[in-house]
């Protein structure tokens, strides 16, 4: 095995311009590392440079951005987003989708966005070389194992031809794209602005609207309207990722309301027929959650079946939106 070169990037520029004289498998950029090094174990991947982004200097910093909004710098820590006091006030529920990531240790390594960028995961492609033997066609793993021989199938929906069913799996999305966040790409060729929510191309293989020598620098928060709610499901209290997430923004003025399922498909899922219920001042939490259970496109049986995720799902929107009613009559 060859030995892998580890370059530490002080600029933006330097690190996009080393990656571009580099193939998409021969070099990675690493922050934090708590996703990449686990690939990089499990054999998935086999850079021959890493580039180290910790050192750009700029990229930490958290302060204000127009109109009354947050800028949050990528390489912003899970600790930190989860414990700042402008984050914590203004936008609590991704200080909680933060602070639900991982251990303590982990929190202070990850970053905001190695989070978002978190790669795409399932039971067959997440493992060893010794388990993945045995699903040798797996297709994702194909296209991105340093020692496939694989084929062209994904088991988690197997008679699909076409797409794979990865999971996105990184906790602070949903929260972001209940808000409305955007993200900023920056390469030597430019940079780009995204919303969250359109930065996830709905595929395992694909997922990202980001190009080899792209970074992402930094996340961009709208001023705050309405303090929504965070909630992540595990049907045990530990340390692994979550079956499902949801991020419920209230209505605000007849608009606004957000109903965001996270880490059940290869992209965020928004509800948008029960969210315009709620703008529309729909009364009844139970018809809304059952709308939005059912508008859900959930199709991967990846920590929990369809029918038991979208079960619990309606169950828990329903009592978060029975909080909401019960505040607002007390308000």
């Amino acid at each position: 095995m060859n030995e892998t070169t580890f370059i530490p990037a002080q600029s933006v520029f330097q690190a996009s311009r080393l990656m571009k004289d580099h193939s998409a498998s021969e070099a990675v950029f690493m922050a934090g590392g708590t996703d990449i090094l686990v690939l990089q174990r499990h054999r998935l991947i086999a850079p021959q440079v890493i580039i180290y982004l910790k050192r750009i200097s700029g990229l930490t910093e958290i302060r204000p951005g127009e109109g009354g909004g947050l800028i949050i710098g990528a390489l912003a820590t899970l600790d930190e987003v989860a414990r700042h006091p402008s984050i914590r006030q203004s936008y609590p529920m991704l200080a909680e989708a933060a602070f639900a990531v991982a251990s303590p240790q982990i929190r202070h390594k990850a970053t905001l966005g190695g989070n978002i960028c978190l790669n795409s995961r399932c039971w067959f492609y997440d493992h060893s070389p010794f388990w993945r033997a045995e699903y040798p066609e797996c297709r994702k793993a194909s296209a991105d194992d340093c020692d496939a021989i694989g084929d062209d199938k994904c088991y988690i929906v197997p008679k699909n031809r076409k797409n794979c069913f990865g999971i996105q799996s990184g906790d602070c999305v949903g929260p972001l794209a209940a808000l409305g966040a955007k993200v900023r790409l920056v390469s030597n060729d430019g940079e780009r602005v995204l919303n969250v929510e359109d930065f996830f191309l709905g595929d395992g293989l694909k997922y990202l609207d980001l190009k080899s020598d792209e970074i992402l620098t930094e996340v961009l928060l709208p001023p705050p309207t309405q303090k929504g709610v965070f909630l992540k499901f595990r049907p045990q209290n530990n340390l692994d990722f979550a079956s499902f997430t949801l991020s419920v923004l209230p209505s605000h003025n007849g608009g606004g309301s957000r109903i965001v399922a996270a880490c059940v498909a290869s992209r965020p899922l928004r509800a948008r027929k029960a969210e315009a219920m709620l703008d529309r001042g729909v009364q009844d939490p139970e018809v809304v959650a059952q709308q939005a259970s059912k508008e859900l496109k959930i199709i991967s049986p990846v920590r929990g079946s369809v029918a038991f995720k979208k079960q619990v799902i309606q169950a828990k929107l329903a009592e978060i939106l029975v909080d909401f009613k019960r505040n607002q009559s007390q308000n």
